[in-house]
């Protein structure tokens, strides 16, 4: 393990993921103890947010724009982790609002529904949902709030995951629109036949367990022939996606089905940017993103989107970028 994350994995609390909603019920009383996190003050969060689904289900999102986003400026879809059955939209806050004040875009992060309760494919169709307004429609309402220039989507973990399969479900559907996808460890294959499933089975923050009975919750016994839109890496033909910038976390039982996937990408002619950051664990740039492996990978991620998105490359002079530089 990275020796600035023996101390953050010694004392992460214990997570279970067999009764969701109890973990729920615990991530929200840390929640309610911690002090709020630090925004950037040229930054406005809008709440209370929401983005209609064609089932009468309104989508809550919440939008981070800077006071000054230019008209035509990009915007990011955030998706956020939590094994497709728990974690919520204001625990990326920080990331967020960084993201948009150090590119200056707006960012919609997505409160998808969770399963048990809300099984595949309901999170999925919450996500797709969001991102076919930005897409499609002429934002209008709530949207009125973002720029008009490309649309990236991005995510950790079973966020990551969703974004993966929102980008093959726009592919098939023909609409090629997501200007890149930004996927840090992602969740992806509910067979768990990947070679780190078992050589890391006991890995820290989240194992193989963990990962197995989250996919039960999401998908059931689909799980074992799933639907490629339920676990990505069931797709034979990744032809057609947008450009990805991959981050694996190397003491992670997830690794090798995000270097797979990045690779497989790659063999199908998609641009793809690869990392394998050695030696931390799952979800690392959420756990401690004061570390210089976390700070490296989100100066990618926030470098990745500019390009993506066709704005300049990324000055040194950019925070984000800065402070990678001075490890």
């Amino acid at each position: 393990m990275d020796a600035e994350f023996e101390n953050v994995v010694a004392h992460f609390p214990p997570l279970q993921f067999e009764d969701p909603a109890a973990q729920r019920a615990t991530f929200a009383a840390m929640r309610a103890t911690a002090p709020p996190p630090r925004l950037p003050e040229d930054v406005e969060t809008h709440y209370d947010c929401s983005i209609p689904l064609g089932d009468g289900h309104h989508v809550p999102v919440r939008i981070h724009v800077p006071r000054d986003l230019a008209h035509d400026a990009p915007t990011l879809v955030w998706i956020h982790g939590g094994g497709y059955v728990v974690g919520t939209a204001d625990e990326d806050d920080a990331l967020c609002a960084r993201i948009a004040s150090d590119i200056g875009i707006g960012v919609v992060s997505v409160e998808y529904r969770l399963a048990p309760e809300h099984p595949f494919p309901q999170g999925l169709d919450d996500c797709h949902a969001v991102v076919s307004a930005l897409v499609d429609a002429h934002r209008a309402g709530t949207l009125a709030l973002l720029g008009t220039g490309k649309v990236v989507i991005g995510g950790g973990s079973a966020g990551a995951g969703l974004a993966a399969a929102v980008a093959l479900r726009l592919r098939d559907e023909r609409r090629f629109a997501l200007a890149g996808q930004i996927l840090l460890y992602p969740f992806i294959d509910s067979t768990l036949r990947s070679p780190s499933m078992t050589s890391f089975a006991d890995s820290a923050i989240f194992n193989a367990h963990d990962a197995e009975v989250c996919w039960e919750h999401y998908l059931g016994d689909q799980r074992f022939a799933p639907p490629v839109y339920g676990s990505p890496t069931a797709a034979t033909d990744l032809s057609g996606l947008p450009p990805a910038y991959v981050a694996a976390a190397g003491a992670d039982c997830l690794h090798d089905e995000a270097v797979d996937y990045a690779l497989r990408m790659r063999a199908a002619g998609v641009s793809v940017e690869l990392h394998s950051f050695a030696d931390v664990p799952h979800g690392f740039t959420g756990v401690a993103p004061w570390t210089t492996a976390s700070r490296r990978a989100i100066a990618g991620v926030v470098d990745a989107i500019r390009r993506f998105s066709g704005l300049q490359e990324i000055s040194p002079s950019t925070p984000a970028l800065a402070a990678a530089r001075e490890e």
